[in-house]
């Protein structure tokens, strides 16, 4: 007990030494990071934010073509496209998606909404692409309503191979854009969708940050605005020609509370780019040095400080492991106990019941007389030479073990060929007859064994001791050293 004690007081100092290496590293690793650069932090977490918010709302659209493609592929067998089932499909997805509306085209350009409405619109762009067999989006269309930007995806439908109609959804980009980044930087700034050109799509946000408004020119309303760094506002028009990624700082004046981030990608919808304005104080928020380095501090501390308890549960996991196979294993011979053996066998059968095995009860011929001629201690060293001599013969997937006295059970796996295992068995029951035991004085003794096959003569540990036994004592009845095999009667 004592040395377990000792054992254990090693452990935890050791995981005492590791808690204190921890808090030191993270001690470390925080003074680094304190110098790090706010600005360039936060500028990195600008851009990232919007080129992932870029790549979400195209992941977004394509959901949506995908789900209008199904819808078109349904309509598409319709005999009639303008069936009742069709139209109320258009209804449908209104009711279920975020289009706000739906139209069936027809080949010659007649649109049937699904309010009823009905309209041509032969002349309209993205009709022309998608009769022709072409996913579309349209250019941007002006709510007069609400001011807000829609735009029209568009799908062929197909019949018997040929494009008979189109189907088409209005999406709402400014509730996108909103629906984006609302919960960047806790809402502050605005987004904004432009074309290449400079032409506002989209914009959404917090009104105290801009003044900008459809029918605003982007590279007109910030020309006025003073560009901090190398940049230039022609620069920021280059990037928008090519669909180049950018960030740029910007003041108004010389006033320095007014500084703001402007970060732009392309949104890989026509020429459009993405764009989000946060004001610098706002942007940077998050990376007060303080809150920062903490925040690094605490995650380091936190990983290591799991590494310590992965370490103790690595530790205990390993003690238990041993308690259980302690409690697994037969003390004196090595191999599994008697419960062991039959849940182990039993396991086997369930999880493999087509599995053929092979299962074999083995005796120690006399060993009665071993113990009273030699005594207890001989007969011990014998089982004990006989249990590795057991597990030595056999492969390690097979269940060897001991279960009572001086009788063992052995279940041999996927013995497809009963051959086979009739070699195994004489060749151990010859292994045992030629061994030499120094505890005797003859030095020699043998076996007797019963054999039985799974699944035909039994499905369970039970069934299949039942029936090995019947052979062993079969064996026994013949002189022993030996084997019987189970025959059904």
């Amino acid at each position: 007990m004592k040395k377990k004690n000792n054992h254990m007081t090693g452990n935890y100092i050791t995981a005492i030494f590791v808690f204190i290496c921890a808090v030191a590293a993270s001690l470390g690793v925080f003074l680094v990071e304190v110098q790090r650069s706010i600005d360039q932090n936060s500028q990195v977490t600008m851009a990232n934010n919007v080129s992932r918010q870029s790549d979400h709302i195209l992941s977004i659209l394509d959901i949506h073509y995908g789900f209008l493609n199904g819808i078109a592929d349904k309509m598409g067998k319709s005999e009639d496209l303008l069936s009742d089932e069709n139209m109320d499909m258009l209804v449908s997805i209104c009711d279920n998606t975020d289009f706000e509306r739906t139209a069936l085209i027809e080949a010659d350009g007649t649109s049937h909404y699904d309010n009823g409405a009905v309209k041509n619109v032969a002349e309209r762009l993205y009709f022309k692409e998608a009769i022709r067999g072409k996913e579309t989006l349209s250019d941007p269309l002006e709510s007069s309503v609400d001011q807000e930007t829609r735009v029209i995806l568009s799908v062929p439908v197909y019949q018997n191979g040929k494009v008979v109609a189109v189907l088409g959804g209005s999406y709402n980009v400014t509730a996108l854009s909103r629906m984006l980044f609302d919960d960047i930087f806790d809402g502050a700034g605005y987004s904004l969708i432009v074309t290449m050109e400079g032409e506002i799509i989209a914009y959404d946000g917090e009104p105290a940050y801009h003044k900008i408004t459809y029918g605003d020119n982007f590279f007109e309303f910030y020309d006025s605005k003073t560009l901090l760094g190398v940049n230039e506002l022609q620069d920021v028009k280059a990037d928008f020609a090519v669909g180049r990624d950018g960030l740029i700082k910007m003041r108004n004046g010389t006033d320095t509370s007014s500084d703001q981030y402007l970060s732009y990608t392309r949104l890989g919808m026509n020429d459009w780019m993405i764009c989000y304005v946060i004001p610098v104080s706002a942007a940077q928020k998050s990376f007060d040095f303080i809150k920062r380095d903490e925040s690094v501090f605490m995650g380091v501390f936190c990983v290591l400080v799991l590494v310590l308890i992965f370490y103790i549960i690595y530790r205990n996991r390993k003690q238990n492991e041993a308690l259980l196979k302690s409690a697994q294993t037969d003390g004196l011979t090595g191999i599994y106990n008697k419960r062991s053996t039959e849940e182990r066998i039993n396991e086997i059968r369930d999880e493999n019941p087509a599995e053929k095995g092979t299962f074999v009860i083995l005796d120690v011929d006399k060993f009665k007389e071993v113990n009273d001629r030699y005594g207890h201690m001989a007969g011990d060293k014998v089982l004990s030479e006989f249990g590795r001599i057991l597990k030595a013969h056999f492969r390690e997937e097979d269940v060897v073990g001991r279960i009572g006295g001086d009788e063992f059970v052995v279940y041999i796996r996927r013995t497809e060929n009963r051959e086979i295992a009739d070699i195994r068995i004489r060749e151990l029951i010859s292994k045992v007859r030629q061994f030499h035991f120094p505890e005797l004085k003859g030095g020699n003794v043998t076996i007797s064994v019963g054999v039985c096959f799974a699944p035909e003569h039994g499905t369970c540990y039970m069934d299949l001791y039942k029936n090995a036994d019947i052979a062993l004592y079969e064996t026994k009845q013949a002189g022993r050293d030996g084997y019987r095999m189970y025959q059904k009667e």
